[in-house]
């Protein structure tokens, strides 16, 4: 993934810094949702942003997703988009029971079925060679937002990741509505690493669900697999 490019790109689509307001006009492609038939705890804002990072990808990195529940953020970031090896990773442990069922026939619905690779698992065990052949050039990371699992989730896909490569956090936001120590977490462990990690963006939210911002937040990073 080239980082420098995807600013620019950021930098156009979102209006500069007109990312974190609300007196946008409606019609812009950051306000309007792109599969508002399905249900997801998402905003259109986040939805452009994964659409625009996974246009982006070159031919021979791949784009990984945990945490699908109905696959809304997943859609939304293969839409309009030419294909690329595309992994998502899910146990659907922590909402209803047909999760899976409910993602498979949206995927079917928008003819993205075959182009997933799909693990029914913990997001711990997909971090291995057998898994994840291809490198990822785009990590999107949704799933359990208490420290340790923020925090492995960053320390375990560093292997996996293109030497230049993106990192989209969701839930970045901490509040008594949400728990999330996606923030915290995140930032200990890039600290920890003995690669380059840098924050590029931190996308507000005024409420755990603010479908007129960020939802919950977004962390938006940059890799470099360069020694410090």
């Amino acid at each position: 993934m080239n980082i420098d490019n995807f600013r620019k790109k950021v930098w156009t689509r979102f209006r500069g810094t007109a990312r974190n307001r609300l007196d946008v006009d409606p019609s812009n492609p950051m306000c309007v949702d792109n599969c508002p038939n399905i249900e997801g705890m998402t905003s259109p804002r986040k939805q452009c942003l994964l659409n625009l990072a996974y246009g982006l990808l070159p031919a021979d990195e791949a784009y990984l997703e945990v945490g699908t529940y109905h696959g809304k953020s997943l859609i939304s970031a293969m839409l309009s988009n030419p294909p690329r090896t595309t992994y998502a990773c899910d146990n659907f442990s922590e909402f209803d029971v047909n999760s899976f069922n409910i993602t498979k026939d949206n995927l079917l619905q928008y003819g993205l079925q075959n182009l997933v690779t799909f693990y029914d698992m913990n997001f711990r065990n997909i971090y291995t060679p057998t898994h994840l052949p291809c490198k990822l050039g785009v990590y999107f990371y949704d799933g359990a937002h208490d420290y340790q699992s923020q925090f492995d989730a960053i320390a375990l896909v560093e292997p996996f990741l293109a030497d230049e490569a993106l990192a989209i956090v969701d839930d970045w936001r901490f509040g008594l509505d949400s728990g999330s120590y996606a923030c915290e977490a995140t930032l200990d462990a890039t600290e920890k690493s003995p690669n380059e990690w840098k924050l590029l963006y931190e996308l507000k939210a005024r409420f755990n669900g603010d479908r007129k911002l960020w939802w919950n937040g977004v962390g938006v990073l940059s890799f470099n697999r360069t020694k410090r």
